[in-house]
């Protein structure tokens, strides 16, 4: 479903920067921006023919929008599109567009919590954020997304799962669910400690969470003898 092109924290910079898309014909779907997305992105020509651009941003740290600016600037300027950014909390995008030097001309900014994004390739997208708790500093969100008949949690960075989310999940109406997962685990973590997920998530719906933003404690072969998945 979701294509990743990195599923690093921010100090796991092996792994790349957290970030996936979904691309169909000349339209695209990106999921956050990380530092290293940028060049992860022409790296795998997926700028080449691009009509469409879809970006959305669940927070604004620098491994999840480091190379914003420059995944605007470039279909701007060599695909002449204007590419769409979607965040809730709208003045603190525009405050971050006009550090770096996004003029108004280069992008549209939408910040519904609750929106659909309707592309001539990719349909309609239904995307419903949710605020999540990361760290005091800025706002985080995840966000349930609709597509092909999915229904899909993504988390975002988060160091707890949505009580609606989690009710969602055990009544059988989501079906995955993408999960900040951290192997260190201490109090006040501003990520989801393996230990804290597999307190939460019942054995017989594990196959359905798929463990993402991975540090370099968490142990992979304990994450699939858990019963999750591995992004």
């Amino acid at each position: 479903m979701l294509n990743f092109i990195g599923k690093g924290s921010a100090f796991n910079t092996k792994l790349g920067n957290n970030s996936c898309y979904i691309r169909k014909n000349d339209s695209m779907l990106l999921i956050d921006a990380g530092g290293t997305v940028f060049h992860k992105l022409q790296e795998l020509n997926l700028f080449n023919g691009l009509k469409s651009l879809h970006i959305v941003i669940t927070h604004t740290h620098p491994d999840h929008c480091g190379s914003l600016g420059e995944v605007i600037f470039y279909p701007y300027y060599y695909n002449q599109i204007k590419p769409t950014v979607y965040f809730p909390d709208k003045e603190l995008m525009k405050s971050y567009f006009k550090a770096i030097g996004v003029k108004d001309e280069m992008c549209s900014l939408i910040s519904d919590m609750n929106l659909t994004i309707d592309d001539i390739c990719l349909g309609k997208i239904k995307l419903g954020f949710i605020k999540v708790p990361h760290v005091e500093t800025i706002p985080a969100f995840g966000f349930i997304m609709e597509t092909d008949n999915k229904k899909i949690y993504y988390s975002g960075d988060a160091n707890n799962i949505p009580g609606d989310v989690l009710a969602l999940l055990k009544d059988g109406n989501l079906d995955m669910m993408y999960q900040d997962t951290c192997g260190i685990d201490y109090d006040k973590n501003a990520h989801l400690s393996i230990n804290k997920l597999k307190d939460m998530i019942p054995n017989e719906l594990r196959s359905k969470v798929y463990c993402m933003h991975q540090d370099g404690y968490l142990d992979p072969e304990m994450v699939i003898k858990l019963g999750f998945n591995l992004v």
